[in-house]
């Protein structure tokens, strides 16, 4: 265990980080069905379009898709049936501050940014006045 922090700039004077990797993992192995965040992407093979949504779905996480095609039909058939906050389709990350944030199931609850964000920080109040009386 490293407590000290002179102790982790002497075993590891370049930093703690880890280069955008590629890995390869069949369906159902821990890499494919966990949230790895940093610059990693778990590629497994299917067989088609239907099987790669079915796998893509069986996790219990779901905050980002990724889907590369040059079909853009295909594309606009399979983005609705992933079960995550975003997809991105021939992209990583375009949105901005104004696409709201988040996942589905066990990647978070809500959504940050944009103007959806706003409906978690207010609470909706009616108050009703009865002003036929004049008084």
């Amino acid at each position: 265990m490293l407590d000290r922090p002179a102790e982790v700039l002497e075993r590891f004077p370049h930093g703690l980080y880890v280069a955008p990797t590629l890995l390869a993992a069949p369906h159902g192995s821990l890499l494919a069905r966990e949230e790895i965040f940093g610059p990693v992407l778990v590629a497994t093979m299917f067989s088609d379009v239907d099987e790669a949504i079915a796998m893509a779905n069986d996790t219990e996480y779901g905050l980002v898709s990724g889907i590369w095609t040059r079909d853009i039909f295909l594309a606009h058939h399979v983005a609705p049936q992933l079960q995550s906050g975003q997809v991105f389709v021939n992209n990583w990350f375009g949105g901005g501050v104004e696409t709201p944030f988040g996942g589905y199931k066990n990647s978070g609850i809500g959504r940050e940014k944009g103007f959806e964000a706003l409906h978690h920080y207010t609470q909706v109040k009616t108050t009703i006045f009865d002003v036929s009386t004049g008084r």
